[in-house]
């Protein structure tokens, strides 16, 4: 088998692993991933948050993206530039800056928001369907994050 088929197996597994736990169970978990987040120096440190808006198989982001509103924290959300794995992040101020974007996620709207190109004294929330113990990412095949992550090699990352 080749890894691509090795990988497509994998987030088969673990896509079926998060849609079958059940309500509560994941609530609990996303509540600690929430909990152990904002409580890094790293978050607390950080002036801007980049962050994905979480989608239903994804670990919730909505409660982070509250908390770094009330702490004052600039947040900044991807924006797919293109089907070819191109994204930019942008300043969004509330979730009324959001729209349905590509594959159905929730995007800033580009005519709204500010582009960020400056990621100093930034953490990046980096989703994955899963990371194994030497905290490397499996994904959800596009490659967005991967290309991203690749160019901007000084930005602080935190797996979920």
């Amino acid at each position: 088998m080749s890894v691509k088929e090795d990988k497509d197996l994998l987030r088969k597994k673990y896509k079926a692993l998060r849609s079958e736990m059940p309500h509560d169970v994941r609530e609990a978990l996303d509540r600690s991933i929430f909990e152990n987040v904002i409580s890094l120096d790293e978050y607390k440190r950080c002036d801007l948050v980049l962050t994905y808006v979480s989608a239903e198989i994804e670990v919730d982001t909505v409660d982070l993206i509250k908390q770094a509103f009330h702490d004052g924290k600039i947040v900044a959300a991807p924006r797919s530039l293109d089907k070819c794995g191109r994204m930019a992040f942008y300043e969004i101020r509330s979730f009324d800056d959001l729209e349905k974007g590509y594959f159905g996620i929730s995007e800033p709207i580009a005519e709204k928001c500010r582009e960020i190109s400056c990621f100093d004294s930034g953490i990046c929330i980096v989703p994955a369907l899963s990371y194994d113990a030497e905290g490397y990412r499996l994904g959800y095949g596009k490659g967005y994050y991967d290309r991203f992550l690749s160019a901007h090699k000084e930005l602080c990352r935190i797996g979920i």
